[in-house]
């Protein structure tokens, strides 16, 4: 959701922070590339991964009624992409979460729409946390946990730059391999 005081950062071709647009101007201005973070929630229950998504409001203007990553969103002008993830979880979903235990899985770029986006990946191990998610901003309606051996299924509900973002899956894919691993002795 958009906030009165946000300026979204702009970045040069190389990726260099060039300068910031507002919101409300985004669309009228030549901005080629932004900078955003995405945090993925998973946990490991019943020798399964599972990957929290969320329920875009359908008030929305944009992929309204479809379900999206964890949380994520622009990053704001000299913000990190760290605290941007840290940032957008809590006005998302309504979690704190430390990101000292926030894994990088890729930087990347992507289109999204008419504009190319840098994108942080963070997943995030929500462990044994509750499951107490707050969306008080109006731009989730409900969380959903997924079981890695669903999500071909559940595909087709993302929003469309996702279902068409290979690397996005890959690493779903990736991280799975890893929490199996990890918790293979447990």
């Amino acid at each position: 959701m958009q906030h009165q005081d946000e300026v979204w950062q702009e970045l040069g071709f190389n990726g260099e922070r060039i300068g910031g647009v507002l919101p409300s101007e985004f669309d009228n201005v030549n901005v080629k590339l932004f900078s955003g973070a995405v945090v993925m929630l998973y946990r490991f229950r019943n020798g399964e991964v599972e990957f929290l998504f969320q329920h875009r409001a359908k008030i929305l203007n944009m992929d309204a009624d479809k379900w999206d990553i964890s949380a994520g969103g622009h990053t704001n002008l000299d913000e990190e992409m760290l605290d941007a993830a840290v940032r957008e979880a809590e006005e998302e979903i309504g979690v704190k979460i430390d990101a000292n235990n926030l894994e990088i899985a890729a930087m990347y770029r992507r289109w999204e729409g008419k504009r190319e986006a840098f994108v942080a990946l963070y997943f995030y191990d929500w462990g044994s946390g509750n499951d107490d998610f707050c969306f008080d901003d109006g731009e989730v309606e409900e969380v959903k946990w997924v079981r890695y051996s669903e999500l071909g299924d559940f595909w087709p509900n993302l929003k469309s730059i996702l279902v068409e973002d290979v690397i996005f899956r890959h690493y779903l894919d990736e991280w799975n391999a890893r929490v199996l691993k990890r918790n293979e002795n447990l």
